[in-house]
């Protein structure tokens, strides 16, 4: 995987990471299933981060 699209796919779960953070303040929302995919999508953008810095390095 390439550095541009590592790049694309943080900027992805950045987004998709404030939308679920934007969901769990709705009162109607289940918080449960919503939390594990905020948690998901969190350690995802974490293992990318870590992909990047690997190709940055090199």
């Amino acid at each position: 995987m390439e550095w541009q699209e590592i790049n694309c796919l943080i900027e992805a779960l950045e987004a998709l990471i404030r939308s679920y953070q934007s969901q769990l303040s709705d009162p109607n929302i289940d918080e449960a299933d919503l939390d594990n995919e905020l948690s998901y999508a969190k350690i995802l953008l974490s293992k990318y981060k870590e992909k990047r810095d690997e190709i940055a390095a090199c």
